[in-house]
């Protein structure tokens, strides 16, 4: 979570660093900004998750007001991943609306393929799926208005673009 005031205000803290926030086995939340490296206190506006330098980890990207942004590489531990983006010729070329769902053994994700997503901040571009341990997945979409595609089967640690 980025944070941080504009400008002085009453209802909010003058110091907020951000947070990192780590999802543990049992489905909870664990603090780990200052673990991970992430700790700031600068005047964040926005932040983005992305694979900077196409190693599967994720790395973080802030923007903050009066200060420069802030990169983050991830040098953590990392398993297996998939990134995927959709690319059709229409009027809505990168598939905005649509939803992607990766499944492996006991596992499925599922994602919207949004803009944005918050004050200078959000997503655009790849969407990025951790595969943990698995060697391969099935892949499938679903655009605005259509049913499923078929399942597909894709090998882990790629970059797939779905026409």
């Amino acid at each position: 979570m980025v944070k941080g005031n504009v400008e002085v205000l009453k209802m909010a803290a003058d110091v907020n660093p951000n947070n990192l926030l780590i999802q543990q086995e049992d489905g909870s939340f664990k603090e780990g900004a200052k673990i991970g490296g992430a700790f700031s206190f600068e005047l964040g506006r926005g932040g983005a998750l992305i694979d900077l330098n196409k190693d599967g980890a994720l790395d973080l990207v802030i923007s903050n007001r009066q200060a420069k942004a802030e990169i983050w590489r991830n040098k953590g531990v990392k398993g297996n991943w998939l990134r995927l983006k959709l690319s059709q010729p229409d009027s809505n070329p990168r598939g905005v609306g649509s939803w992607i769902e990766v499944k492996t053994k006991g596992r499925l994700q599922r994602r919207e393929i949004t803009i944005g997503g918050g004050h200078a901040g959000g997503q655009w571009g790849w969407l990025h799926f951790g595969l943990d341990k698995a060697k391969s997945a099935q892949v499938r979409f679903q655009q605005p208005g259509e049913k499923w595609s078929s399942w597909m089967p894709v090998s882990a640690n790629r970059s797939i673009v779905i026409k």
